[in-house]
């Protein structure tokens, strides 16, 4: 599996910049949510409450005041095709309709969710993260084109913790009149977001095999190309850790991607340039009868010189 073109690179690590530069203090620190008990411990029961009881909880890992009034919908129908990023490489797995969608009221938020989702814990928890993520771009008064809103909602979620659900989502085995296909339930692709996963774990120190074990072999495939060029691009990551304003324009330079050896031996571009400094050995003390036989040594050198 290959990386995103360079293009598209550039574009996730702009958008990542630009949210952890303008939002940063409102963000945070947060967790990297893990499908399992740790950050899911409600029963779940595929029903309007079990789906409410999932939702609040997503709600209360991100950045979004406990009070915002929030509602959930439960809809049918068919919808549009979700769009790419416009970088053009968001191709793979046929796309399924991306219907879920999030409607700003005068008095609250509408939340509309496929009724199908709720079937399938990875439909259903990638749709409630993308949600998510256009409640926290909503709230922050992101200015986003419409066209644009998909992908950016997946980045949003992506910064704030959701990276695992949304990586798992963009490449789902379903059925279709021809039998097994893969799905993409996401608007960027797997390979784009196992970038954002990366990115991520880089700037929050997540170590990789907490993401890797909760993903399938595809995913964890493109997650493994995405990390290998995190770990190549050492400065890079410093600056999206640090110095996010910096990157928010999109120039910035990005190495390709070097071998074992190469990452193995960088170091970490924020640690700054090592000054080595190699202590003087400590001299051992010599003993009495040490110091004479080195005396009867040099004795018998000097002797020999003096004869030559």
């Amino acid at each position: 599996m290959d990386l995103p073109r360079e293009d598209a690179l550039r574009w996730l690590v702009k958008q990542y910049a630009h949210l952890r530069h303008s939002h940063g203090d409102a963000i945070g620190d947060p967790d990297l949510l893990e499908p399992s008990g740790r950050h899911f411990p409600d029963p779940f029961s595929k029903d309007g409450p079990s789906v409410a009881r999932l939702f609040t909880r997503m709600i209360g890992y991100a950045p979004i005041a406990d009070d915002l009034g929030v509602g959930l919908r439960f809809v049918e129908d068919e919808g549009e095709a979700g769009g790419g990023c416009g970088t053009g490489s968001c191709g793979g797995p046929a796309m399924n309709a991306l219907k879920d969608r999030v409607i700003e009221t005068d008095e609250a938020y509408v939340v509309e969710l496929p009724v199908a989702d709720v079937a399938s814990p990875t439909l259903l928890t990638t749709s409630l993260a993308r949600s998510i993520g256009t409640l926290v771009l909503f709230e922050a008064s992101e200015e986003i084109e419409r066209d644009d809103l998909g992908a950016m909602s997946e980045v949003a979620a992506a910064v704030c913790g959701a990276g695992i659900l949304l990586t798992s989502g963009a490449y789902v085995y379903g059925k279709s009149c021809g039998g097994v296909r893969m799905h993409q339930h996401t608007h960027l692709s797997v390979e784009e977001h196992a970038v954002l996963l990366a990115l991520f774990c880089s700037v929050h120190d997540v170590k990789p095999s907490v993401a890797r074990a909760h993903l399938d072999a595809t995913q964890r495939e493109a997650f493994s190309e995405a990390w290998a060029w995190v770990e190549s691009n050492p400065k890079l990551m410093a600056d999206l850790r640090k110095r996010p304003e910096i990157l928010a324009d999109g120039v910035f330079a990005i190495e390709p991607v070097k071998g074992v050896l190469g990452r193995l031996f960088g170091k970490r571009a924020d640690d700054g340039p090592a000054d080595v400094v190699i202590a003087p050995k400590k001299r051992k003390e010599r003993t009495p009868e040490e110091e004479r036989r080195l005396q009867e040594a040099r004795a018998l050198v000097d002797q020999a010189l003096r004869q030559g």
